[in-house]
């Protein structure tokens, strides 16, 4: 099957990151109370190359995701549909734009921190509802890493959360299957078996 997706065709062709982050503002607010990470949001582009379905993946703050959909929604009329065997479909895309204050600041140190004292939490004073805290704060500043998504979905699989946990597995295998995700599946798979939190977790496996 061939698959041509979505491309833009904006000031640096198929560029949307760029174009999104040099027309997006610091919400006052958040820059107060110093509020940072990465937005992602989804979207479809329509056959006939318009923007639809708009849906935040992962949210920052309200001020925030809308700086981004604003700036998204700007690029109405400048894709070229994605095909399927030479016919054009509608297709999925998204976008993550990151917000920082401090230019020295290392999102991926800063959440393995939070994965860290989550992984303590949960697997080691079984203290699941403290855990989901350091794991969301982690994802905020990383959304799209799997390993991060897959414990968190175990996590609220032990709160009783299982809505919650299957979209985060689901996410987890979206992004194992673009081939742009560091799970390390064998790692969850040991925990998995370790903790006892759930009995089949060959269901996460891609």
């Amino acid at each position: 099957m061939d698959v041509t997706p979505p491309t833009f065709k904006g000031e640096v062709p198929n560029s949307i990151n760029a174009f999104i982050q040099k027309r997006v503002k610091y919400p006052a607010p958040d820059l107060k109370w110093r509020q940072q990470g990465t937005v992602v949001v989804g979207f479809v582009i329509t056959p006939e190359g318009k923007l639809e379905d708009i849906e935040v993946i992962n949210s920052v703050s309200y001020a925030i995701d809308y700086e981004v959909i604003r700036a998204l929604k700007s690029t109405g009329g400048k894709w070229t549909p994605g095909s399927i065997n030479g016919e054009t479909v509608a297709m999925a895309n998204e976008v993550s734009v990151v917000f920082k204050l401090y230019p020295d600041d290392n999102f991926v140190e800063i959440a393995k921190k939070y994965l860290d004292k989550g992984n303590q939490a949960l697997f080691v004073k079984n203290q699941p509802e403290k855990a989901l805290k350091y794991f969301n704060r982690g994802i905020a500043f990383l959304p799209n890493d799997g390993t991060l998504l897959a414990i968190r979905g175990l996590c609220r699989y032990k709160l009783g959360d299982e809505i919650g946990a299957n979209r985060d597995w689901d996410r987890t295998k979206v992004l194992a299957n673009r081939k742009n995700s560091d799970v390390d599946f064998n790692y969850l798979t040991e925990l998995m078996k370790n903790s006892g939190i759930l009995k089949d977790y060959s269901e996460l496996l891609p």
